[in-house]
């Protein structure tokens, strides 16, 4: 049941990306609106989805890269909405429904049975501490990067003198530099409280705190070049394009220890036979 609910909240993200880039396209309000219900539907659709796996499966359904994929696109869709209930800008949109929408078709690619014997471990409620802190750092990390996406573009337009339609249905550049800076310190937080739980839970299981796993190893080098970021915004006031080119440098680099790490070096947390052995990390 749960794979219905699933695949009909990509296709709602899937019509509200084309209804997204419609409206960019047009301009039109109706497609805005259209957009932010599709993309709404969507993150219904895919919350009843989690609950009912998590219901059927009697734990946090995270043993596969399809459970993770899905709930990483789950929170940028989540993290979205927030945002929009509170700044009804529909550009932020035309990117987050295109990314949810990738997320899950790729996710609909692997496997969501879990192929192998699920190990005590992974039925420990340090699991969906580790993993919702770490993903929420990523997700908040994603729309960051939407944002610095966007102020490049609306910067290169300024200074070309382009003000035409895109200038001006997009958000200001102290808009976008404001979301980028007041994000930053929150994924930040996250990305903290999803090392420190997948520490002490490898203690708990294990009795060692860290074992210079591959994701081990990337995640504490995105969480220094995060650190950095906080620092050259806090210390040395960066603002504007640098802390927007940031933002998307800290993007690359997170997608990479996400899926990237996963996928090229062999350890804990490695795709096997489209299974990801979910460990403490």
């Amino acid at each position: 049941m749960h794979l219905i609910f699933f695949k009909v909240a990509a296709i709602f993200y899937l019509l509200a990306s084309i209804v997204y880039v419609t409206f960019l396209l047009r301009s039109e309000s109706s497609k805005c609106l259209s957009g932010f219900g599709f993309i709404l539907a969507g993150l219904v659709a895919h919350t009843i989805s989690i609950v009912h796996l998590f219901i059927a499966e009697g734990f946090f359904a995270m043993a596969t890269g399809f459970d993770a994929l899905s709930l990483f696109a789950w929170l940028v869709v989540a993290i979205h909405t927030t945002i929009q209930f509170r700044d009804p800008n529909p550009v932020l949109g035309s990117m987050a429904a295109p990314i949810a929408t990738v997320l899950m078709l790729v996710a609909s690619t692997l496997s969501y049975q879990i192929t192998q014997p699920i190990v005590p471990v992974l039925k420990s409620w340090w699991l969906p501490i580790h993993v919702s802190f770490a993903l929420a750092g990523n997700a908040v990390f994603t729309i960051m990067a939407m944002a610095g996406a966007m102020y490049i573009f609306q910067e290169r337009l300024i200074k070309r003198k382009k003000i035409g339609r895109f200038h001006r249905i997009l958000p200001s550049l102290e808009t976008l530099d404001t979301l980028n800076r007041r994000a930053l310190p929150i994924g930040f937080f996250f990305l903290t409280l999803g090392i420190i739980s997948g520490a002490l839970w490898a203690s708990s299981a294990w009795g060692s705190y860290w074992n210079w796993d591959p994701k081990e190893t990337w995640s504490l080098i995105t969480w220094f070049a995060y650190a950095a970021m906080v620092h050259q915004r806090l210390a040395l006031g960066w603002r504007g394009k640098k802390a927007a080119m940031l933002a998307l440098a800290g993007f690359a680099l997170v997608m990479f220890t996400f899926i990237g790490v996963s996928l090229l070096f062999v350890g804990h947390h490695s795709f096997v036979s489209l299974a990801l052995r979910m460990v403490p990390a």
